[in-house]
C-alpha cells in the first residue's frame, strides 16, 4: 500500500529528529548501520501505552518581523532584475557577453570555447583569474588570458594544472539593474495584491504560516516522542522496512528535484549515502513507534473518521474533493481514512495537552 499520505503525519517529526541526528559524525553512522544489519527479525509490533493524555510541552510563539518581511521582498526584486547593457568598462557584478576559446600548448581543447556566452564577474564560474581578467574591458575589445588549471579538476582530470591561454572577444557589457518597490511593479508580478502595501501584508502572513506550521510540527513531533517515551512498544520489522522505504522515497525525490542522486545530496548532508540510510533507518523506527501511538490512542478513544474529516483532508493535500483525490493513482478510500484517522488522533492529542508558549517568545510577539 502506498504510504505518501499516511506518512504525511510523521514526516515533519522525521525531518526534525534527522536535523538533530544527521551530524555528519562518521563513527555513529557506522554503529547504527551495523546494529541495522544485525537487528533481530519481528513479526508482529506490540504496544502498551503509557499517559497520553496532559503532556506538557513548550512552544515558541510564532512572530514575523519587519526585517524578515523586507528581506523576503528584497528576494523578490533581485530575483527580477535584469541586466541593461552600458557603454563602460566592465565591473565585478557586470554582466559580459563573450566569445571565448581556449589553447593548451597552442591548440583548442574540448570543452574550452563557446560563443555568445553571457558571463557575471565574480560568479566564480571560470577557472580563477578568467573573470577578473576581464575587468575594465569595453564591449568590441579582445583580451588574451594566460591562466593556469587548478591542480585539482574534476571537470577534465587531463586539465589539471595545465597552462593555458583563453583568447576572449567582448560584445557588451550589462550592468545589473534591480527594479524600484512600486505599486506598479507589484500589479505586474502579483496581481491578486496588487499595491506595495497589500504585498508587504501577504509576505507577512505566508511567513507566519510557514513559522506555524514548524512550530506545529515540532510541538507534534515531541508529544508523540513524549508517549512513545511513557509506552512498552515494539516494531515490526515489516513495519520499519516500510517506515524506511518512505524516507527513502522522500529523499531521492527531494535530491531528484535539484538534479541529484542520494549519494550527492548526502555528501551535501556531510556525509555518505550509507551513513544517510543508516540514520534513516533510525527515524524509520521513530516513525514506526509513533503510528502505533496514534492507532492504539484511536481505538482506546474510540476515534472513528466522518465525511468531514475525509473533505478536510482532501483540502489539505490541494483536491477539490474527496472523489479528485481518489482519481490519484495509487489512492483509496482505505488509505484515506487511515490518514484521516492519524490527523484526527493527532488533533486529540494536540487539545488535551498541556501547552506552554515560550515567554521570551512571546513577550517579543507583544
Amino acid at each position: 500500500m502506498k504510504r505518501w499520505m499516511r506518512a504525511g503525519i510523521c514526516a515533519a517529526i522525521a525531518a526534525s529528529v534527522c536535523l538533530a541526528g544527521c551530524s555528519g559524525q562518521e563513527e555513529e553512522s557506522t554503529a547504527e548501520s551495523s546494529a541495522a544489519q544485525t537487528e533481530e527479525y519481528v513479526a508482529e509490533s506490540t504496544i502498551t501505552l503509557g499517559e497520553y493524555k496532559g503532556i506538557p510541552v513548550t512552544v515558541e510563539a510564532a512572530q514575523v518581523t519587519d526585517e524578515e518581511v523586507e528581506a523576503q521582498i528584497q528576494q523578490l526584486l533581485n530575483a527580477s532584475a535584469e541586466y541593461v547593457e552600458v557603454d563602460r568598462a566592465a565591473q565585478l557584478g557586470d554582466q559580459v557577453n563573450i566569445d571565448y576559446t581556449g589553447y593548451l600548448d597552442g591548440e583548442p581543447f574540448e570543452g574550452g570555447s563557446d560563443t555568445g556566452f553571457d558571463l557575471e564577474l565574480g560568479s566564480g564560474r571560470f577557472i580563477d583569474g578568467f573573470e577578473d581578467g576581464l575587468v575594465g574591458a569595453k564591449a568590441g575589445e579582445s583580451r588574451s588570458l594566460d591562466l593556469t588549471f587548478p591542480e585539482e579538476y574534476s571537470a577534465n582530470p587531463d586539465l589539471e594544472g595545465q597552462p593555458v591561454v583563453f583568447e576572449v572577444t567582448v560584445h557588451a557589457v550589462k550592468e545589473r539593474s534591480v527594479p524600484e518597490l512600486t505599486d506598479a511593479f507589484i500589479a505586474e508580478i502579483s496581481p491578486e495584491a496588487g499595491t506595495v502595501e497589500q504585498y508587504r501584508e501577504d509576505v507577512r502572513k505566508a511567513l507566519l504560516d510557514q513559522k506555524e506550521l514548524l512550530i506545529n510540527n515540532q510541538r507534534d513531533a515531541d508529544i508523540l516522542n513524549a508517549i512513545v517515551a511513557n509506552s512498552e512498544i515494539t516494531c515490526s520489522t515489516e513495519a520499519i522496512d516500510d517506515a524506511f522505504d518512505t524516507q527513502i522515497q522522500a529523499y531521492t525525490n527531494m535530491a531528484a528535484m535539484y538534479g541529484m542522486d542520494l549519494a550527492t545530496y548526502a555528501g551535501l548532508m556531510g556525509m555518505d549515502e550509507e551513513s544517510l540510510r543508516a540514520e534513516l533507518r533510525v527515524i524509520a523506527e521513530d516513525m514506526a513507534k509513533q503510528e502505533l501511538v496514534l492507532d492504539e490512542v484511536a481505538k482506546l478513544e474510540q476515534i472513528e473518521v466522518e465525511d468531514a474529516d475525509r473533505e478536510s483532508l482532501a483540502q489539505e493535500f490541494g483536491y477539490d474533493s474527496v472523489d479528485a483525490m481518489l482519481e490519484n493513482d495509487g489512492v483509496t478510500e482505505e488509505l484515506i481514512d487511515e490518514t484521516a484517522l492519524m490527523r484526527k488522533t493527532m488533533e486529540f492529542l494536540v487539545e488535551n495537552a498541556q501547552i506552554t508558549v515560550e515567554e521570551e517568545a512571546a513577550a517579543s510577539a507583544e
